[in-house]
């Protein structure tokens, strides 16, 4: 059933417009805020009362689900929570509003969409790369996490990925430790996505780069995935309409959750998942 969660979430989060209730923001902001008020995690919290917070509705979703064994519910209880967490539609409307403002030569609007979209960035990424990374956390690792673990997993790594959000906006002294956190949440998830990304791109090309990161304990995700991505695509520059290299980008980012729905279906069809 895995793999119809899957289908159907991914068929519905592109064909239709999710309302705020069915964005993992509009619950992750309320439960941040009611611990916030509750006094229960703030920018001077430790790592462990922090890691408690984010892992305890997770927990409590698994045992509830693992005690009511109920097939059916457990089905549309993981469906409805993927539909939650998966995707993100405002950075949605904002890569479909530079594409507007590209076409139409709005070199300003193009700038301020691309802001929104997290460029330029710290991490000296390129727009298509980090289009790449936006794709990863908020589809690939996600629908990972969803394969390993069900809905408790999806709502794992989004309270994780948010709790960096809030620890970053308070400016938290925890922040670098979340980070190494969220390195180690992702450590698994990254080097199978970017395993997609050379079997679905430019593979002598870009298994080198892979090989590079994989084994590297102290390595960044996100280095892993995008420079991978780089290496897997050629992209042709584009000096009219800035839009080449994200489609490109975006292109490859969609074969290679393609190819994990593949993956997913021989996994089920040799009885490893259900």
């Amino acid at each position: 059933m895995t793999l119809i969660s899957l289908l159907l979430v991914l068929a519905l989060e592109r064909s239709t417009h999710k309302t705020r209730y069915w964005q993992a923001e509009f619950y992750v902001d309320q439960y941040l805020q009611f611990l916030q008020n509750k006094n229960l995690i703030s920018a001077q919290s430790n790592l462990a009362s922090m890691a408690i917070a984010m892992m305890l509705p997770a927990l409590v979703v698994g045992l509830l689900l693992y005690s009511l064994d109920a097939f059916l519910l457990e089905f549309i209880v993981n469906t409805a929570i993927l539909m939650v967490c998966i995707g993100c539609p405002l950075l949605r409307e904002s890569y479909r509003g530079y594409l507007q403002a590209a076409s139409r030569g709005d070199t300003e609007a193009t700038h301020l969409y691309a802001e929104q979209l997290g460029y330029p960035c710290d991490s000296n990424n390129s727009f298509g790369q980090c289009l790449v990374w936006i794709n990863y956390r908020h589809y690939i690792a996600v629908s990972l996490w969803f394969i390993a673990l069900g809905g408790a997993g999806a709502m794992f790594y989004v309270l994780t990925r948010a709790a960096l959000g809030y620890l970053s906006r308070q400016q938290s002294a925890l922040y670098p430790q979340w980070q190494k956190v969220m390195d180690a949440v992702d450590w698994i998830p990254a080097r199978i996505s970017s395993l997609g990304l050379l079997v679905v791109g430019h593979f002598s090309r870009a298994l080198p780069v892979w090989l590079g990161h994989a084994f590297d304990l102290r390595g960044s995700a996100r280095s892993l995935v995008t420079d991978v991505a780089e290496a897997a695509e050629y992209v042709e520059d584009d000096n009219v309409t800035c839009t080449e290299a994200p489609c490109t980008m975006v292109r490859l980012v969609k074969r290679n959750m393609m190819f994990l729905l593949v993956v997913v279906a021989v996994l089920t069809l040799g009885g490893v998942l259900r």
